[in-house]
């Protein structure tokens, strides 16, 4: 009789253990979707600068800026994005890279583009006619994946205006 006391205890302790883990899922995957606890960061377009020209190809650095608002850091693990400029795709993608947004801080990361001048010269020359020191609109929209269990990507978006350097 004893050994069945003892295999009903450590049922029911497996079963009190699987409940409370369900529970514990159902909380986290409630608050990292529609009850949302995780605020999003703000995301900028803090630079855009020429790096290197030649009569091929193109390339630009943009340096992004990541505000995060919440009390604990964010592991962010891809960043993609979408820059527009005057209303014209100028560059998009997925960094593969990996960085951490300290709690109610902001970090940078760079990202590097390469563009086709045969593909791209009639947008390029329309967006640098007026001098590359002029403001132009941009609009940037992307998302952040974060490596925390049970959260979705968070999106942004954003407008303002920058000169390419």
């Amino acid at each position: 009789m004893s050994s069945i006391r003892r295999l009903r205890k450590i049922h029911s302790a497996r079963r009190l253990v699987s409940v409370l883990l369900m529970l514990g899922i159902g909380v986290l995957s409630g608050c990292a979707s529609g009850g949302r606890v995780i605020e999003t960061p703000v995301v900028l377009l803090e630079g855009i600068a020429l790096q290197q020209l030649n009569f091929k190809e193109q390339t630009f650095q943009l340096r992004f800026n990541v505000d995060n608002p919440n009390p604990f850091p964010l592991p962010i693990s891809s960043v993609r994005y979408k820059v527009f400029l005057e209303q014209m795709q100028f560059a998009g993608g997925e960094t593969g890279g990996k960085f951490t947004v300290p709690a109610n801080g902001a970090t940078s990361f760079d990202v590097s583009v390469n563009l086709d001048l045969l593909k791209s010269a009639s947008t390029l020359s329309s967006l640098l006619r007026g001098g590359v020191s002029r403001p132009l609109d941009y609009e940037l929209q992307g998302s952040l994946a974060v490596a925390i269990p049970f959260t979705k990507p968070l999106n942004f978006a954003r407008e303002g205006t920058i000169v390419v350097q």
